[in-house]
């Protein structure tokens, strides 16, 4: 009987490796993700009325070129200053997508003593005086129409970057620079709690040292006191 037994597992099991390997005959044991680099920067800026040139981008399966796969998904409106975001995405073989993301500014030329682009928020800033921010942030400055500019973060990046809750807790909004370089507040929201500034005060921007500095007060306790200058 246990002769039986052995002889009866052996068959067992040489049937079992047999439906397995007809099982799994023709598929793919290892796929390739494609490789997807874009060409020039994860920002790009464009002059309103003038034109929007795509840098490109590069892709490539096992080696093999594959950049004339690539889908991309959005548009860049010249005619309309604003944020526009381009989604790149290519398919491997196998169908797993690999994507990239680019963001394209579309601003206003008009002449102004301050610059759009991309402001160093100084680690000497402070919220209330008391509470440094002890590291240089990020935020983007852009002029939508003559004299009034989109600010991505009037908090100058504490909840966003300093304290790591991402962008859904930067305060975006638009300010005002009036002709003798004082900054007023126009409009402002932060999505994460869905709310908005108090107000703003001490807001001026220094043409000689191109310093924009103004303190940003919010839910009735804090004062966001954010000095930044372009990159």
């Amino acid at each position: 009987m246990k002769i039986l037994y052995k002889y009866c597992l052996i068959i067992a099991s040489v049937f079992f490796l047999f439906s397995c390997e007809k099982d799994t005959k023709g598929v793919s044991r290892i796929t390739y993700y494609c490789d997807l680099e874009l060409k020039g920067n994860a920002t790009e800026f464009a002059p309103l009325g003038g034109t929007y040139t795509e840098p490109g981008w590069v892709a490539s399966e096992n080696d093999t070129d594959v950049s004339d796969k690539v889908v991309v998904s959005g548009t860049v409106n010249t005619q309309a200053a604003g944020l526009y975001r381009l989604v790149y995405s290519v398919d491997n073989t196998d169908g797993f997508p690999k994507t990239a993301e680019r963001q394209v500014v579309v601003y206003n030329t008009a002449p102004s003593a301050m610059p759009s682009g991309f402001y160093t928020v100084s680690k000497e800033s402070n919220r209330n005086g008391t509470t440094v921010y002890g590291s240089d942030f990020t935020i983007l400055i852009y002029q939508v129409t003559p004299g009034r500019f989109y600010v991505s973060d009037l908090f100058g990046g504490y909840y966003d970057q300093r304290a790591g809750y991402g962008s859904n807790y930067a305060m975006v909004g638009n300010i005002a620079l009036s002709s003798d370089n004082v900054i007023t507040l126009v409009n402002s929201k932060v999505a994460g709690w869905g709310d908005s500034l108090d107000g703003m005060i001490n807001g001026s921007f220094d043409p000689d040292t191109k310093t924009a500095k103004w303190t940003a007060q919010y839910a009735g306790a804090y004062n966001f006191n954010v000095i930044a200058t372009p990159q």
